[in-house]
């Protein structure tokens, strides 16, 4: 991920410059999907976590392959069990499949273009605190 664009959370506003940003590769402020009681059969889903894209003040992001840009999972073996959903008015949209990326069609600048993660649970699962999962984004910058 391009230091000039990053991740923020504790509901940041849509057109604002507000949230904390998300740690990359440190761990001091990862994304947490707060406790999820683990089922006795399936999955239990978690609550939906607002989170934000912002480019850095001064760039923007361009257009390649289709996208603008491109959020994903990235884990070997806990992938499927975080989701991604593009924002619609204010809640989450349709979501994604569990795992699979979320692309932006528009264009991002230095305001918080807002989306939506959540985790789930498979019965059985003890109490963790999995920092195996790395939320990545991928984005080609100009300078705006």
């Amino acid at each position: 991920m391009s230091d000039n664009i990053r991740i923020y959370m504790n509901n940041p506003t849509a057109g604002g410059t507000n949230g904390t940003l998300v740690s990359s590769g440190t761990g001091s402020t990862p994304i947490e999907s707060g406790y999820i009681l683990a089922p006795g059969s399936d999955y239990t889903e978690g609550e939906w976590i607002k989170l934000a894209l912002r480019c850095q003040s001064g760039y923007k992001t361009v257009e390649a392959s289709g996208r603008h840009a491109r959020v994903t999972i990235e884990d070997s073996t806990h992938v499927t069990k975080w989701q991604l959903a593009p924002d619609s008015a204010g809640s989450p949209g349709t979501p994604m499949s569990w795992g699979a990326h979320l692309d932006f069609a528009s264009e991002i600048g230095a305001t918080n273009t807002i989306f939506w993660a959540r985790a789930r649970v498979q019965a059985g699962e003890g109490a963790a605190n999995d920092a195996s999962v790395d939320i990545e984004v991928n984005a080609a910058l100009a300078v705006a």
